[in-house]
């Protein structure tokens, strides 16, 4: 067989990938803007501080919470889907009462287990960061409310409605905007625990209104068959359950040495970077656990199709997603104060080393599902494990010894080690290489972000906005020449506007 693809097969590909990435990310790109401003109205009403008491309560809440319900909004989709295609209601039935019951259950047993080691959580931080016991437990009902939620994500994600998880995901940004800054205008910090409590409260009954329009909630969380039958739900996704609990208490205990060692306040500025950090991942890379996944663990078998889908997410993700960090690196000191206020200013640097460490994360995330799609669930922990632990580790050493830059460095060093992992085990596994046209985007932009990285470090005043801005545009230039070429954007273009007329 010929391992070369040919135009028509490129440029099918190319068309794929971004019809999904534009599908499936525009909600998530108004719900970023949403959330962001959240986090400007919080920034300017509760300073640097309230950011890390915010960050530290929600990170606790949503630790334990992944911790309990076993990633259950994503685990026990691959169940329902397969059994909503099948097209056998009474089976459909029966497994979305499996999932409802099971998230119950969990739920109880997060918000309990939260009750009792409340005391021990709140042992772990000084008592002058404003980190109390007694806020700890009015928070444990929302691990009740998250666990609900997620099983009913699950539910819509399995019966295939789209839009009603569109519609959620809007309701869940819009929500959390309109109750928090009533809360902190009236109460200042005060505000904080209350408006987590109704945020998840109203969140949890926002799903619910749209999945109670197709089955009524009906549950047995002590049924011994259908817990049984949750568990071999669950088992599909042990891999995503693992990598879920890992990242959220990895995050957790960055989260916890930063506030112990520089205080609330220094955190404030951590997560502030961090927020930036993560919602290009989770804005451009939005298709990928909904169409890409299931794409490619289908055509695993073959191992020149499965090389090709991989390729395809590197080879577009790198040019849609490298112009567009390098441009927000370059504008951060103007972004910044935007979505924070002036007070978050010393978190720029570190915020800029960091997301350079973006640039290889879109490298690595595409080629991170082959072990999970092959059902090497070992080996998927083994991958997960590495990053985790290194995370940790440089994050708070580099803090440690040379405070956020510090941080800002490890992170970008960690993406790195990331790469190298993920990228060897799949090349000596299951016989991975890059493509050449992959290979070609990457030389070709790593150029640009070299260039930017120059003339951020090395570089002063005007000589470095030219010579950044100038890679900015070269590197979006070359983007937008190749995502014409292949991702026939020119035609959909034209028939837009000729729809439009």
């Amino acid at each position: 067989m010929n391992g070369k693809l040919n135009e028509k097969e490129v440029k099918g590909g190319y068309g794929r990938v971004v019809k999904y990435l534009g599908m499936f990310g525009g909600a998530q790109v108004i719900s970023t803007f949403i959330n962001l401003l959240r986090n400007k109205v919080a920034s300017t009403l509760l300073g640097t501080v309230g950011i890390g008491l915010i960050s530290m309560y929600t990170r606790t809440v949503q630790m334990f919470s992944d911790c309990t319900n076993l990633s259950l909004s994503l685990s026990a989709v691959r169940k329902l889907s397969a059994t909503y295609e099948n097209g056998n209601s009474d089976e459909v039935l029966y497994y979305v009462k499996v999932t409802r019951s099971v998230a119950l259950l969990t739920g109880l047993i997060g918000m309990f287990l939260f009750l009792f080691l409340s005391p021990l959580v709140a042992g772990f931080f000084d008592d002058n960061i404003g980190f109390s016991h007694l806020y700890l437990v009015m928070l444990s009902p929302v691990l009740l409310f998250l666990s609900i939620s997620g099983g009913e994500v699950a539910i819509l994600r399995g019966v295939r409605r789209l839009n009603a998880l569109a519609i959620y995901a809007l309701w869940t940004s819009a929500v959390a905007l309109l109750v928090a800054v009533p809360m902190y205008c009236l109460l200042g910090y005060a505000g904080i625990v209350p408006s987590i409590f109704l945020i998840a409260l109203l969140q949890m009954a926002g799903v619910l209104y749209h999945t109670l329009k197709s089955y009524k909630y009906k549950v047995s969380p002590f049924s011994f068959r259908l817990l049984r039958d949750g568990v071999d739900m669950l088992k599909l996704g042990a891999g995503y359950i693992y990598s879920t609990i890992l990242v959220s208490c990895s995050v957790w205990l960055i989260y916890e040495r930063i506030s112990t060692l520089g205080g609330e306040s220094e955190l404030g500025l951590f997560s502030t970077g961090y927020l930036i950090l993560t919602m290009f991942p989770s804005v451009l890379f939005a298709a990928l656990d909904s169409e890409y996944y299931p794409r490619l663990s289908g055509a695993f078998a073959d191992k020149r199709a499965r090389n090709s889908i991989v390729n395809e997410q590197i080879e577009v993700h790198t040019l849609i997603q490298i112009p567009a960090i390098l441009c927000v690196i370059m504008l951060l000191p103007y972004l910044l104060p935007l979505i924070s206020s002036n007070d978050f200013m010393p978190a720029v640097r570190m915020t800029q080393l960091a997301m350079f460490g973006l640039i290889f994360h879109i490298l690595t995330y595409p080629i991170s599902f082959m072990p999970l799609s092959k059902g090497d669930t070992k080996l998927f922990i083994v991958q997960e494990t590495v990053y985790n632990v290194a995370n940790v580790v440089l994050v708070v050493w580099g803090y440690m010894n040379y405070g956020l830059n510090g941080a800002g460095a490890a992170i970008l060093l960690v993406r790195v080690i990331d790469f190298l992992t993920t990228f060897s085990i799949s090349h000596f596994k299951y016989g991975f290489n890059l493509s050449k046209l992959a290979i070609k985007n990457i030389l070709l932009n790593g150029l640009f972000v070299l260039t930017v990285m120059f003339s951020l470090f090395a570089l002063d005043g005007y000589l470095s906005w030219i010579v950044g801005g100038l890679a900015v545009l070269l590197s979006g230039g070359f983007s937008l020449y190749s995502l014409m070429r292949y991702g026939e954007l020119v035609n959909k273009i034209k028939k837009r506007l000729n729809f439009m007329k």
